[in-house]
């Protein structure tokens, strides 16, 4: 097959797909021409071209999210690679796999005032696991070098817990030579995980004979992509009397047996009764919790063990309280320590069980009174859901108010809370959409739709793709943090208003636009929202 002359550039794209990667994000650029002439050229890799490479790297990001395979995103020299950089942390903080391949100068023109140049190597070296430099010369030993090399890089980024890598690659000119060359001639180095599948039965009777002996065990669950995979585990544990599960929205893991309201649960605790509540041993499993109460609470009142579960490259002491690291998937823990426990008597789970129901009466009664705003338009969305769509909710106030109400279980909940960055949200989203089957909303805030509007600019928008952007004229969560509004700043420095006309921005790009003022026209246009099968659309809903 013709391809790319660069015989380094066909090893990497080789390497890719004999790793498991169909997936190709590109931006344009000339001295990365090799690399998209290669993976273009590639049999059974899908390419997409996305022009801005901030939002490629999160349009990249959620094709990952939705094929759970690693993706490979591709950028020219320069500063393009540090606007992957946003991209790139999210998703090492998600363990999410993205292969970085980047297109460089070659190295002895660094610092020599060529166009376009920047030092590259390693420049993301804070955000990947590993950052990799491939030889630029062709010689058998630099071939040979760059194979082990490309295949340290993959193995690696899908081992443990996935991460990013970094592969920079030192191109020099010409860069739009072709040849016919054969594309199944590289090694593969294949890797077997080491990583344990189960704990020692030493190790399940110890922490079992632990949480059998305590009166109140908590098991808290933050974000997780795949968290369905414990909801029924979940589900056996909290029938114990001793024990409680507390699982936010954005861990997938919400069942009817699971508390799913962390922040209103914690946030109602009076400091007189707190003792009651705080368990003797907590149980936190996967990513970062929303919730600020649940953090504040364990913070103040300490639990006597916290046992942290899941594979992690650091101690996550988020609470400033724990006692045990649990390196092992947590559905292996949880239904390996599930056979040994056993029932005792306890009124833990009764006693938070009837506060809580009695916290989300309060609440119901308050939303029956509760005006127009961004409150009561959240409520009326998640009502108006359809079974079985990815809710993908950006950073600010749509992700706190997703904490609030009853959730879906035919809902899947997506944030990008490894960094909680407000930049991405919409890019990630149009990502997802278009490799997954699911429909896929988007609740943005007006301030991080803005934020990433060049997330439209690129030829792969699906009618799959329903957004609704919450505007309330800048960024209203400042107004529900105590500081910002006493400050005569708050306006201008803080809440940043706009005067952006959201359906010019719409029409611009072809996607359909609707607008909604109050609960009866969102109650309408939501149904005619998703009604639309033939173009990605945007709901405005105003709420100034």
């Amino acid at each position: 097959m013709e391809t790319t002359d660069k015989a380094i550039v066909r090893i990497l794209a080789e390497l890719c797909k004999a790793h498991g990667v169909q997936e190709v994000v590109l931006s344009p650029g000339s001295r990365n021409a090799p690399l998209s002439v290669a993976f273009n050229r590639m049999p059974g890799m899908t390419c997409r071209v996305v022009v801005d490479e901030r939002s490629a790297g999160f349009f990249a990001l959620g094709v990952a999210l939705a094929t759970s395979r690693p993706v490979v995103v591709v950028c020219t020299s320069g500063t393009a690679l540090l606007d992957l950089a946003p991209a790139v942390a999210e998703a090492y903080y998600q363990s999410v796999p993205l292969i970085v391949v980047s297109a460089d100068r070659p190295k002895e023109w660094i610092d020599q005032n060529d166009s376009q140049t920047i030092r590259q190597e390693g420049a993301l070296a804070n955000f990947v696991k590993r950052s990799f430099q491939l030889p630029m010369r062709e010689e058998a030993d630099d071939l040979w070098y760059a194979n082990r090399m490309v295949n340290e890089a993959l193995v690696l980024a899908q081992s443990g817990r996935k991460a990013p890598v970094h592969i920079n690659v030192p191109l020099s000119e010409p860069l739009y030579g072709l040849c016919e060359a054969d594309l199944s001639s590289a090694r593969v180095i294949r890797a077997a995980s080491l990583h344990p599948f189960r704990l020692d039965d030493s190790v399940v009777e110890a922490y079992a004979s632990q949480i059998n002996d305590a009166k109140r065990v908590m098991v808290l669950a933050g974000f997780m992509r795949n968290g369905d995979a414990l909801a029924d585990l979940f589900a056996q544990w909290a029938k114990l009397p001793n024990v409680v599960v507390v699982a936010e929205p954005i861990s997938n893991a919400c069942s009817t047996a699971t508390m799913n309201h962390p922040e209103l649960f914690f946030s109602s605790i009076d400091e007189a009764e707190s003792q009651g509540f705080v368990p003797d041993i907590l149980i936190t499993v996967g990513g970062a919790i929303v919730s600020k109460s649940a953090k504040l609470f364990f913070r103040k009142h300490p639990p006597m063990s916290h046992w942290h579960v899941g594979v992690e490259e650091w101690m996550i002491d988020t609470f400033r309280c724990l006692t045990d690291r649990i390196d092992v998937e947590p559905q292996i823990f949880f239904r390996q320590l599930l056979e040994k426990l056993a029932i005792r008597d306890s009124s833990y789970s009764v006693s938070l069980r009837t506060h809580m129901t009695k916290v989300l009466q309060h609440q119901e009664a308050s939303l029956a009174e509760e005006r127009w705003g961004e409150t009561l338009a959240f409520k009326i969305l998640l009502e108006s859901l359809p079974d079985s769509v990815a809710l993908h909710l950006s950073n600010g106030l749509s992700v706190r108010l997703g904490q609030r109400f009853p959730w879906r279980h035919s809902v899947r909940f997506f944030a990008n809370r490894g960094t909680s960055g407000i930049d991405g949200a919409t890019s990630t989203a149009v990502g997802y959409s278009v490799a997954s089957d699911l429909p896929t909303v988007l609740l943005t805030g007006d301030i991080s739709f803005l934020y990433d509007s060049n997330a439209l600019w690129n030829d792969f928008l699906s009618s799959k793709l329903k957004i609704v952007l919450i505007n309330n004229g800048g960024g209203g969560i400042f107004r529900r943090l105590p500081g910002p509004p006493t400050l005569p700043e708050m306006e201008t420095y803080f809440e940043t208003p706009h005067r952006v006309d959201f359906a010019k921005l719409a029409a611009a790009y072809g996607v359909g636009y609707a607008k909604a003022t109050d609960a009866h026209s969102l109650s309408d246009a939501l149904k005619h929202l998703f009604e639309e099968k033939t173009k990605a659309s945007l709901l405005e809903v105003v709420v100034r």
